[in-house]
């Protein structure tokens, strides 16, 4: 038996380059491992996929689930034998937030599985896998920090910047990522915030990188869910260093000087019908328990 947590990513940018040939937009974004985190369990059985869920309703547990499909992959392409799992997920990182929680939990379980069945799976067989399971899975497999380019599934890792203190704060209804795109309200860039951006991040002043955020999606989930840019407006009011849509939303992200200024914003958007967490920027991606 073996069990790992894995983390919920942030964008600070998020650059959309164009569309692709292929149907999807060309991209250039950071991302961001942050200390919030789902956790797996894994354990061998005779054969076949299993799964649990526990800690939110409403996910299923078959084939559409991005963890069943990483390890049917798995067992299939890497281990190539009869053998079996069961896993239970603790589920913690909201559905459709934005916070890339599907994918860090697919992450998770092709390296869980390669620490539970002990094989010498390559990291570039193990990237392979997770490029063909989402754009965004390549990233959780090591986490901390990172360029994605290419749909987001090309990992450029960059190096830790100041640990940062960050809020959380998701309405309860979700936000679909298609309709984001196909609402045309989407800014389109050259790729020259990812260029700003990385400067601020090496010289680790956390107000200079709040001042560098930018999300190319955020003016479309605005224009479908107006109440996001009244949360925002009232997180910059309430002392954050700035704020951004995490993703296609419609978690928006705060960041904030210290560890009290963060609890105290938090604190503002209580009994709202929100969830609103209080976390770290981590330099880290799946880890055993």
């Amino acid at each position: 038996m073996l069990t790992v947590q894995t983390p919920a990513k942030i964008n600070p940018v998020l650059e959309v380059l164009g569309k692709r040939p292929d149907g999807y937009h060309e991209l250039a974004l950071v991302f961001q491992a942050v200390g919030f985190y789902d956790q797996l369990t894994f354990e061998k059985k005779a054969a076949g996929v299993g799964l649990r869920v526990e800690g939110q309703a409403g996910l299923a547990a078959d084939d559409s689930n991005l963890i069943v499909k990483a390890a049917k992959l798995f067992l299939r392409e890497a281990l190539k034998s009869a053998d079996g799992v069961q896993i239970t997920l603790h589920k913690k990182i909201p559905l459709a937030a934005g916070l890339g929680g599907g994918s860090s939990d697919a992450a998770a379980t092709l390296r869980g599985l390669r620490w539970l069945f002990e094989v010498p799976v390559s990291e570039e067989k193990m990237h392979q896998m997770a490029a063909q399971l989402g754009s965004d899975v390549n990233f959780f497999l090591n986490g901390g920090t990172a360029l994605g380019t290419g749909r987001g599934e090309i990992i450029t890792p960059w190096k830790a910047s100041v640990p940062l203190w960050v809020i959380l704060v998701k309405p309860s209804e979700g936000l679909s990522t298609p309709a984001v795109y196909q609402s045309g309200k989407a800014l389109m860039t050259t790729g020259d915030k990812v260029l700003e951006f990385q400067k601020v991040w090496s010289e680790g002043s956390p107000a200079s990188i709040a001042s560098r955020l930018f999300n190319g999606l955020e003016p479309a989930a605005f224009y479908l869910r107006p109440e996001l840019e009244f949360i925002k407006k009232r997180l910059m009011t309430e002392g954050a260093l700035g704020v951004l849509l995490s993703g296609s939303g419609p978690t928006l992200f705060a960041l904030a000087a210290h560890e009290m200024e963060a609890k105290k914003i938090a604190s503002e958007f209580e009994g709202e019908g929100l969830e609103v967490v209080v976390t770290q920027t981590v330099s880290t991606g799946v880890q055993k328990v």
